[in-house]
Parts: structure tokens; sequence; C-alpha cells
């Protein structure tokens, strides 16, 4: 199985403080992995990093054996697309925080309509494009985000928490939902959650991280 992500020597510091210190990690390409670990572990920063949002203070990552460079930013982070724990949503409607993405994109109206629409349909809220985003529970709102994510139809999803805000049915669906996206040729879900049975149940592999360092990593074969 190839690598989707190497890590080498990775360090994160924010005022002075070494957030992240991870010598060497590597993550595999086609697979769900989660990243577990409480509250202050690193995760949240290591998903920024593996979008290419925040660059380490030092350290070198390679994606799908190429090193990552400011020239390369923008096509990397065409494929990778990060939903975080608490999603930044737009005033106007659910369907206007859909299209939002791929308005940059330079897709035509209609497609983009589509592929919004379709993606609402796959996180069950097909009748929410007219609701104004004001309007909507915590749940919703991570949903409307998690919609966004894949009307993108990235080939690296990154969630941070996905299941915090959701109830049991939410949790389920959600579930089987990264379970179908990851089984697409070419894509890939990384999570992050401090609730050991959801990686476990979930992911193909889990990397345990305490004060910014990776201490535990274990494969998991899913039946």
């Amino acid at each position: 199985m190839t690598a989707l992500y190497h890590l080498n020597h990775i360090q994160f510091t924010y005022t002075k403080k070494t957030v992240l210190d991870i010598e060497k990690l590597e993550i595999k390409a086609n697979t769900i992995t989660a990243l577990l670990g409480n509250n202050g572990a690193g995760k949240s920063t290591l998903l920024k990093i593996l979008a290419f949002l925040e660059s380490p203070s030092q350290g070198q990552i390679t994606y799908k054996n190429e090193i990552s460079t400011v020239a390369s930013l923008l096509s990397l982070r065409k494929q990778i697309v990060l939903v975080a724990q608490k999603p930044y949503l737009l005033r106007g409607t659910v369907l206007d925080n859909v299209l939002l993405g791929l308005k940059f994109r330079s897709i035509s109206t209609k497609l983009a309509i589509k592929q919004a629409t379709e993606a609402l349909e796959l996180v069950g809220l097909s009748t929410f494009l007219d609701r104004q985003v004001a309007e909507l529970s915590g749940g919703e709102a991570q949903k409307v985000a998690l919609a966004r994510a894949l009307a993108l139809q990235p080939k690296v999803l990154l969630l941070d928490e996905p299941f915090s805000h959701l109830d049991q049915k939410s949790i389920k669906h959600l579930s089987k939902l990264i379970a179908t996206f990851s089984n697409h040729k070419g894509r890939s879900v990384i999570f992050s959650t401090h609730d050991q049975l959801h990686a476990t149940t979930l992911a193909n592999k889990t990397i345990c991280l305490l004060s910014g360092q990776c201490v535990e990593m274990t494969e998991i074969q899913i039946q």
C-alpha cells in the first residue's frame, strides 16, 4: 500500500511552546486513519499541517512522494479538505454555503448546484437547501460543513472531532459515510477523536498523540 504522507522531524511551535514534535510518521493512502488523544494533544494542529493550511516550524512533509513546497500549496489544497470541529458558516442559506468552495474552482453554476445538492443528500440534509444557517443546530452546522467539503470531491478528507456534536443516529450515518467515501479508489480519510471506540471500529490505523508526540500506532484489520 502506497504512502499518502511522510512526515520527518516535524515541529510546530506557537508562542515559544512546542505544540507538535513528530520524528517520523507515515500515513498510508486509501485508508481511514484516526488520530487519538485528549484535548491539547496536538490533533488539530497536525490536521492543519496535513491540510497544508499551517506550515511546520521545522521538518519536511512529503505528499504522494512529492516534497511540499510553497509553489505546490495551491495544487495540494485542491486535493485535500479539512472540516474543522467548529465550522465557520457564512450568513445565508445552506445551499449558499455548500456552493462557496465550488465558486472558486471555475465550475459552471449547473454543475456546482448538482454537486452541492448531491453532497447535502449524502449528509442527510437534502431538504435544507433554503434553510438559513442561523437556524441550524450545532450538529446540523457540522453536517453542512461536511457537505461543503464533499461537494469539492477531495482526494483526502480531514475531519477534526467529527462526532462531537452528533446524536447516535447521526454518528452511525457519518461512520457509514466515511467508510463509503474511503472505499472509492484514490480517497483517504483522517479524523481526530478522543473516543477510542470510534477510532478502533472505523479506522484501519490509529495514531495516539500525547503532548504533541506520537506515542503509539496500531494497525487495525477491518472485517
